[in-house]
């Protein structure tokens, strides 16, 4: 069967120029974890950009991955030259504005934190995973724990900025309400190896007659390796801070990227399951891939040698190039 999929078209004109290789090499990862043996490439249909490949009988959970693609609008067959529409998996049981809804400045646009996600989970094998528990450490407000939420997963964020998280926080309560979705809220404090604690909120919320998750947890990323011990994470997604104006900062001072990197990369290790994959999204102007590269093994972490992740590199704006580099937690 030939597929093709129709991708939507993005409302950052800076991102849509990458947004088609993007989308391309995304595919090519998420096949080629699913074990599927396909060329992707890229086909203008009626004017319209579409990716197409070929395969025969797909699974249902093959199907229901790809249909999480980050840039599918529509899936479709093509044959004789006309499309015939697929349904690749059945109807979200979220609705999937979640992600868009919350503007704030730094914000990572959904579509790529979506191909962050993927990434993740197909390098770690957890494409298959029902509903998969994801950490993003440096939530910021939660973008990457919407994305996962309403693609039927347990997320969880960490971050040490509490106004953030509280404005996470009440938007979720928020729309959660107002979409009239069944939740719990509890709050409790959870204790820190070396003291103190953390405060978390946690929401637990019905789909389909499941129980997902949305915690968020006010502590410093070097944390998470503590907090999450009794129960380890399937995927983990982070978007560094970009440059200057993002730089993170230490007693009051600013602190060099690559310094943070070397105390946080070992508990986001930690956090992760054996096996399982990390996306770290990065500013190649500000952070050379080969020295994220040498972080992470330094870190413990093991980065794959398939040359389907060697290169996201893509222009965001004038003082930002973004590249993905995913790293694995080893088996032992």
């Amino acid at each position: 069967m030939l597929y093709a999929f129709q991708l939507r078209a993005h409302p950052n004109a800076r991102y849509q120029d990458s947004f088609l290789s993007l989308s391309q090499k995304e595919l090519a990862c998420m096949l080629a974890a699913c074990h599927v043996p396909a060329d992707v490439y890229a086909r203008e249909l009626g004017g319209t950009p579409f990716l197409c490949f070929e395969a025969e009988g797909l699974t249902p959970v093959q199907r229901a991955f790809l249909a999480g693609h980050s840039g599918l609008y529509m899936a479709a067959e093509l044959t004789g030259g006309l499309l015939r529409p697929l349904a690749l998996a059945e109807a979200p049981v979220l609705p999937q504005d979640m992600p868009e809804i919350l503007k704030y400045k730094g914000k990572t646009n959904a579509s790529f934190t979506r191909l962050l996600i993927n990434l993740a989970l197909a390098a770690g094998g957890q494409w298959s995973t029902p509903h998969p528990l994801v950490l993003d450490p440096i939530c910021g407000h939660g973008t990457a724990l919407y994305c996962a939420l309403t693609r039927g997963m347990n997320a969880i964020g960490v971050d040490s900025d509490k106004k953030a998280l509280q404005e996470g926080i009440t938007f979720t309560q928020k729309w959660l309400q107002y979409h009239r979705i069944k939740h719990t809220l509890r709050r409790e404090s959870h204790t820190l190896p070396a003291g103190g604690s953390a405060p978390g909120t946690h929401f637990t919320l019905q789909a389909a007659g499941e129980a997902l998750t949305l915690s968020f947890l006010q502590a410093d990323t070097r944390a998470a390796g503590s907090l999450l011990r009794r129960r380890p994470v399937q995927a983990l997604v982070a978007d560094l801070p970009y440059g200057v104006q993002h730089a993170p900062r230490e007693n009051g001072r600013m602190s060099t990227l690559e310094g943070l990197l070397r105390e946080c990369l070992p508990a986001w290790r930690d956090a992760l399951s054996p096996g399982c994959g990390a996306a770290i999204a990065f500013n190649t102007y500000t952070l050379r891939r080969s020295t994220l590269a040498a972080l992470t093994a330094e870190a413990g972490f093991t980065v794959p040698d398939d040359p389907f992740y060697d290169d996201f590199t893509h222009w965001v704006e004038q003082a930002v190039n973004r590249d993905v580099l995913v790293a694995l937690r080893p088996t032992k």
